[in-house]
């Protein structure tokens, strides 16, 4: 079918006014999630202001938008798989159920970002502001956090999950940390030698891990954690595993601390 040039409105999310009209160029049954991610590219070739802007369920796969501003802009939904975002402004941005798989987010403002159930698997968000982000359900398989700030609120839950799980092995504990120092964690697999964290848990009990944690599921956050980490990956490695190892590592000494003076008796 031949293209055809038309006008189309991007609107403000938080008053519905037009926030400005984009020339695109499109089949005339395109989806709306086409013309919308079109209409992007025309404005951020054209200096348009996309900050606030209801952006939800645009088709933004590989887009150019390396230092664009978008804060508070709701992408809910958004296909930005292998899109350019680096140093990108995105602040207080919606990114819920958002695909952002193979994304380069490296030093790109993400504070205080809605990221639940976003996609971020091999997304690159190096160097990146996560302050306050919310990443509870974000699949976080082979992304690479290395250099992030993740103070506040963006740990939360990863940590806490963490935590869930060491109390019901606490005497497995050293067998993590020692696994984890030694590269013997793989995110990916349940069984096996190197295993994901309730997998090297059970390792350590002579369990399966379906007997020690039977209300267990892969989404859980402190297994979406251990997802970056890799077979050989050891605390401190140049890599997003070893990122991820070294804060899983801080972790669980920090809990055998805690578990070793439950009642603060070295306070």
């Amino acid at each position: 079918m031949a293209k055809a040039t038309e006008k189309f409105a991007v609107r403000n999310r938080w008053t519905n006014r037009v926030q400005f009209e984009a020339t695109i160029v499109c089949a005339p049954d395109a989806s709306i999630g086409i013309k919308l991610g079109l209409a992007v590219r025309w404005g951020r070739n054209n200096g348009a202001v996309l900050s606030d802007a209801d952006l939800s369920g645009a088709d933004l796969r590989g887009a150019a938008l390396s230092d664009a501003a978008l804060r508070d802009a709701d992408l809910r939904g958004a296909d930005l798989r292998g899109a350019a975002l680096s140093d990108a402004v995105l602040c207080r941005a919606d990114l819920r159920g958002a695909d952002l798989r193979d994304a380069d987010l490296r030093g790109a403002a993400l504070s205080d970002a809605a990221l639940r159930d976003a996609d971020l698997r091999g997304a690159d968000l190096r160097d990146a502001d996560l302050r306050g982000a919310a990443l509870s359900d974000a699949a976080l398989r082979d992304a690479d956090l290395r250099g992030a700030v993740l103070r506040g609120a963006a740990l939360r839950s990863f940590k806490a999950d963490f935590f869930l799980n060491l109390l019901r092995a606490r005497n497995e504990v050293p067998y993590l940390i020692a696994a984890l120092k030694e590269g013997r964690v793989d995110g990916s697999q349940y069984e096996g030698e190197c295993a994901c964290l309730v997998g090297t848990l059970a390792n350590a009990r002579g369990a399966s891990y379906a007997e020690m944690f039977p209300d267990h599921y892969s989404g859980n956050p402190a297994e979406q954690w251990f997802l970056m980490i890799k077979k050989g990956d050891k605390p401190g490695d140049d890599t997003g595993g070893g990122f991820a190892a070294q804060k899983a590592l801080e972790w669980a000494e920090e809990f055998q601390a805690l578990m070793s003076d439950p009642v603060g008796e070295s306070a």
